[in-house]
Formats: C-alpha cells, structure tokens, sequence
C-alpha cells in the first residue's frame, strides 16, 4: 500500500507546484486564443458549437510547438533533484524513487492532455453544445469558407469528421498526446542521467522544432520522416489522410506500437543509469 501512497504523494506534489501553474495558464490562454474565434462565429449565426474543436486545435502546427515549448519547460528540472527528493531517494532507495518518478511523469501526461480538453470546452462557455455529434457549427466550418470568414487559428477537415467519430477523434488525441508527452517527458529525464540537463532540453526542443520540418519538406519525404517524429504525431486529424499521394502522419497501430517501445526503453535506461548516476542536489525551483 505504500508505493500507491507515495505515488499519490509525489503526483500530487508535481501538479499543485509553481511550474504547473505556469503551464496550465499558458495553455489555457493559447487555447482561448484558439477557441475565441469559434465563438465568434456561434454568436453571429446563432449555433452553438459542439465541444470537440480540441482535436482540430492541437492538429494545428503552431498551437503543437507552443504547446510542446510548455512541456519542454515543464520538465525541464529532470531529473528532479531538489534536496526534499534527496530524502525520498534515502527512504525509498534509487530504483524504487525512479519508479515513481516515471509513473509520476505519466500521470502529469495525462493531466496535462485532460486540463487541455477542458479547456477547450470552458473557452466556448455558454455557446457550447453538449453533444455526440460534431455539430451543426463545425460541419459548417467544414463545408464552407466559414473558418476562413471568421479567422479560425486551425483547419477543420471534412474527412477527418467523416473518419471519427467525435469522441472516438478526442478520446485518441488525448492518447496519443499522453503518450508523446510522457515520451518527452522520459526521454528528458533519461538525457539528463546520461548526459546533463542541457542536453535533455536540446533534445526536447529539436523534437519540438521537427514539427515544422516534416509540415514544410516534400510529403513524399515527409511519409517518411513523420515515422520518426512522435510531436507529428498529435496531429490525429490527419491519420489516413493523403497529401499529394502519401500519408503525412503514420498508421494509428504503428504510432501505440512506437510510443510503447520508446517508454519501455527509456524506462529501462533510467532505472539502470539510477543506480549508478551521482546525485546533483539543486535548490527547490
């Protein structure tokens, strides 16, 4: 029962700090950014809008290297060496504190893709639409030049709609964004035991800045590059899409499939560079 209580401890701890805070009232402010226009848009022609805008937000290239900039930040104190953690590694020993850590990197993950949905849908306040259905609002954005009228910061494709349905479409976002934001997150954490810290936020970083690349080559070249780029990967409204003949954004089974392994193996190399790594005690940020 005491891992789940230290576990609990440490989540807890991580989400109610001053780094969190920055985070989530970044997110939310480029979120309403986002959303503020589709406001716009239910209150001229009277529909409110369906509370799914979410996916097509973070499919959008700029929203996902802001947004990706804020977790880069986020964890850029791995490997979390402030000296209240020196007594938590004393009491629980190396390995079992790393366990922690990384269960702890993948419930912020998961909060942190959760906060963004939320808001999303608070941004719409009073004109959202509490529905299974994307609405009459974001089939009009779809179908017309509506989006474009009315300045939408994001694109709403048709086939993605006729692909998803709305809450399969966000409930997958939320998935595969979890997933490469623990990715980052591990892969930060194991950078800076194998390296220094430095490095962890150049890697994290360059895998930010990828996104444009892959949006801006040839998409013949960009099919393939994208299999190596998970912050592509966000942009689930593109899945089974074709550009110019190729798809842009890897297979659903192949993207799980790759995030899976990715966190396996960067969860092995911290828990054996753990044992061995000396300790850099830093004041509490």
């Amino acid at each position: 029962m005491y891992p789940v209580k230290y576990f609990k401890q440490v989540l807890l701890g991580k989400i109610f700090r001053p780094r969190t805070y920055v985070l989530l009232v970044l997110l939310g402010f480029v979120t309403y950014l986002y959303v503020k226009p589709v406001v716009a848009f239910s209150q001229e022609v009277h529909y409110k809008a369906a509370p799914w805008a979410f996916p097509f937000i973070v499919s959008n290239i700029y929203f996902i290297f802001l947004f990706m900039l804020g977790i880069v930040y986020y964890f850029s104190d791995v490997p979390f060496m402030q000296y209240y953690n020196m007594y938590q590694v004393i009491r629980t020993g190396r390995r079992n504190w790393a366990i922690v850590q990384i269960a702890a990197i993948m419930g912020q993950s998961f909060f942190i893709m959760a906060f963004g949905f939320l808001a999303s849908v608070l941004c719409l306040g009073a004109h959202c639409e509490l529905t299974l259905g994307w609405g009459k609002l974001l089939h009009t954005s779809a179908l017309t030049n509506a989006a474009e009228h009315y300045g939408f910061l994001f694109s709403v494709p048709y086939e993605a709609m006729q692909r998803f349905e709305p809450l399969e479409l966000a409930a997958l976002t939320i998935c595969i964004g979890s997933l490469v934001i623990c990715f980052v997150g591990l892969l930060m954490f194991a950078a800076s035991l194998v390296f220094n810290r430095n490095v962890a936020v150049f890697l994290a970083a360059a895998m930010a800045t990828a996104v444009y690349f892959v949006e801006n080559i040839h998409p013949l070249i960009a099919q393939k590059v994208s299999m190596f780029v998970p912050v592509s990967w966000m942009r689930t409204t593109n899945i089974a899409t074709k550009v110019h003949g190729s798809y842009v954004v890897p297979p659903v089974g192949y993207m799980l499939t790759a995030l899976a392994v990715g966190i396996l193996v960067l969860c092995m190399i911290i828990l054996w560079k753990v044992k061995r790594v000396e300790f850099q005690w830093n004041k509490e940020d």
